[in-house]
């Protein structure tokens, strides 16, 4: 399977990924020699798996600001300390909103960062691959070697970056205002004029984004016009837009990302809501994670990544934030769902530059004020 950079995916995967363990064997002394010299080349870093574990023994410490949720931190770093009990010390940084996200960029410019592992965050993401902040290990030859136990296909086409998560679009209805026969299930259904001036739709509309490998942006573009001409209640976000059609303000709920809506009725499985995966199912690529060039500890960022990477990792994430887990594992509630629809995947070149394409449907589409 190649790699995923905005490719359009069925999902009848072909390669199971059981647990991210890596299927190869690893390679003998002559090969790993050559894989160095390889890397080398590259101006890139390959270690083996006992090379891995020494230099994690030694450090035994680890720093990183990872993309996931505060509320992930305690259950995923007792369980990776549990697997790595020679790591005695877990600090996890979180960077919060746009305003941390640029003081993190700013601070690895100027080489100030501390950090061993970091996610550069998507609304900055070109800003980073122009001054690389990375450590270069060559985490797809490590991973396809059984070094690093992570499905090579989480890790992007720079080699060094590695999407650990999901994110999914879909519908939302409120089951005392709209019957299951009435409720939406294609994204033609949100046009039609039933839902004139009932439907909600988020202002950052990140599941048409995911819609470009299979519709391309003009379509995108033409259906985001179609959909302001429904008169859509425009919601800041998932959470307000949730808010407001479980107090019946809407009907249905068009392109919500599906972690906050499984998250919401998790959270108060009374409210009067409905999950809907439609068909064409738009799913983009997230949690970024990279060894940061001036990491201290990179040994255990290798490990800490492959953890997440991992089918215990993983499930972590799904508990707590279901949806958000990588459709890439097996088992899933993304793997899971996707299996028998088709689906529109944006991967990390795609997700990367989805914040510039919601302002061009923000602007173009439904007129609203250009960003400066």
């Amino acid at each position: 399977m190649k790699k995923m950079v905005g490719l359009i995916v069925s999902i009848f995967f072909v390669v199971v990924f059981t647990s991210g363990v890596a299927l190869s064997q690893a390679p003998g002394s002559a090969a790993v020699a050559k894989r160095k010299e390889e890397a080398t080349k590259k101006r890139m870093i390959y270690l083996t798996r006992d090379e891995i574990l020494a230099g994690a023994k030694k450090e035994g410490k680890l720093v990183t600001a990872p993309g996931y949720q505060e509320i992930t931190r305690g259950p995923m770093v007792q369980a990776f300390q549990k697997k790595h009990p020679f790591i005695t010390n877990v600090e996890w940084r979180i960077v919060q909103d746009d305003g941390g996200e640029h003081r993190q960029v700013l601070e690895m410019q100027a080489g100030r960062s501390t950090l061993d592992v970091f996610s550069p965050h998507l609304t900055h993401y070109s800003e980073y691959l122009k001054f690389n902040p990375f450590l270069r290990y060559d985490l797809t030859a490590m991973a396809r070697d059984g070094q690093l136990q992570i499905p090579a296909e989480m890790i992007d086409e720079t080699g060094v970056i590695a999407w650990l998560g999901t994110v999914m679009g879909g519908m939302l209805y409120h089951t005392k205002l709209v019957s299951p026969d009435k409720a939406p299930s294609t994204w033609e259904s949100c046009l039609d004029p039933q839902w004139k001036g009932k439907i909600a739709f988020d202002t950052k509309p990140r599941a048409l984004t995911f819609l470009v490998p299979v519709w391309g942006e003009e379509k995108v573009l033409d259906y985001a016009k179609k959909l302001k001409a429904n008169e859509p209640g425009w919601s800041t976000g998932a959470t307000a837009g949730i808010t407001q059609l479980s107090t019946g303000e809407f009907s249905i709920y068009c392109g919500v990302m599906l972690h906050s809506a499984y998250r919401g009725l998790k959270k108060d499985p009374s409210l009067p809501l409905k999950v809907v995966i439609p068909n064409l199912l738009p799913i983009g690529l997230l949690e970024p994670e990279a060894i940061s060039a001036n990491a201290k500890n990179p040994h255990a960022g290798l490990l800490w990544i492959e953890f997440l990477a991992s089918k215990e990792g993983q499930k972590i994430a799904d508990e707590i934030n279901p949806g958000r887990a990588s459709v890439l594992v097996e088992g899933t509630l993304a793997y899971e769902v996707s299996k028998d629809r088709k689906v529109s995947l944006c991967g990390p070149r795609c997700s990367a530059g989805a914040d510039r394409f919601m302002s061009r449907i923000a602007v173009e589409a439904w007129g609203f004020p250009k960003v400066k």
